[in-house]
């Protein structure tokens, strides 16, 4: 099995001429008849976009923040992989916990220097750097506890108690709350970091997901070579071979079931690309086209 895994605002100010001829004003600011007074200047911009600091603050905000809510989305579909394996487990359920267990712990560090990283400096604005320190304050309450659960130590054992810890690793994540009012709505709220989330690129919505060649028909893949969008938990045939596929909101998972019995696995995310092979140098090869939020767009082909 092979894996591969502000603009700057110029304000113009011109100078009104009295027309007439000139004469000075007296001291109390009344002028001779005739004369215009001159408009006062000023070295103000007509409107000033939102600061780069405050753009890079708000950009990687939005990364840290949908990495907070990928995590928890991600690890319930883990847990319930587990206790509802695809194919009927011809992976053992304590395997699959411990690759629940090993994606979820990086993924919550991942969160944390996220939010590190964030942390180092103030965006300004009061209510924003309250959302920050309460989503990190969320993130350091498990944290520790899901580290000794998944790390190793006295406390975690072998792949014996590997689904009793990803139950309890499940129940951690999905204890984790964002704190209110959340990022975007904070953005609704106050002009300037509106401005900056709607500058950064990291805030965008994320793209949709590319039309796969041969839509969502499974029975395309029957001659060994298709372009499918794969929507949930699904079984494929694709020439002769048998693979199930599983999905979170970044990662495809497919997994060979080999009638002889030889069962492997690949993990891919967007642009990934993964094969199976036999000893006879028959080849099947997969690519994540894109993964997202709504299913995952991949393309396999025999060889």
């Amino acid at each position: 099995m092979k894996t591969r895994m502000g603009w700057v605002a110029l304000l113009t100010v011109g100078v009104t001429l009295a027309a007439g001829g000139c004469s000075s004003d007296t001291a109390d600011g009344e002028g001779s008849a005739g004369t215009a007074e001159s408009a006062p200047k000023s070295t103000e911009p007509a409107s000033a976009g939102p600061s780069q600091a405050l753009v890079t603050w708000a950009g990687d905000m939005c990364e840290a923040t949908e990495l907070f809510k990928t995590t928890k989305a991600n690890s319930a579909i883990g847990v319930k992989g587990i206790a509802d394996p695809l194919n009927e487990a011809p992976i053992g359920a304590e395997l699959i916990a411990i690759g629940y267990l090993w994606d979820t712990s990086s993924a919550l560090d991942k969160v944390a220097k996220g939010l590190a990283s964030v942390g180092a400096r103030s965006s300004g604005i009061a209510p924003a750097d309250r959302l920050h320190d309460g989503m990190t304050k969320e993130v350091a309450r498990v944290r520790p506890m899901v580290t000794a659960l998944t790390g190793s130590g006295p406390r975690t054992g072998t792949g014996e108690d590997s689904v009793g810890r990803a139950e309890r690793v499940g129940g951690l994540i999905a204890s984790l709350r964002m704190p209110k009012p959340d990022l975007t709505a904070l953005a609704a709220r106050q002009p300037k970091l509106s401005a900056a989330y709607r500058t950064a690129p990291e805030c965008a919505p994320p793209e949709r997901l590319p039309t796969a060649a041969d839509g969502t028909d499974a029975g395309a893949c029957k001659d060994g070579a298709c372009e499918i969008l794969v929507t949930k938990q699904t079984h494929l045939a694709i020439g002769e071979w048998q693979v199930g596929v599983s999905l979170s909101e970044t990662k495809a998972t497919v997994r060979n079931n080999d009638p002889a019995g030889a069962v492997g696995e690949v993990w891919l995310t967007a642009g990934g690309t993964g094969s199976f092979g036999k000893a006879d140098g028959r080849e099947l090869a997969i690519k994540a086209v894109a993964v997202g939020k709504d299913g995952a767009v991949l393309k396999f082909r025999t060889k």
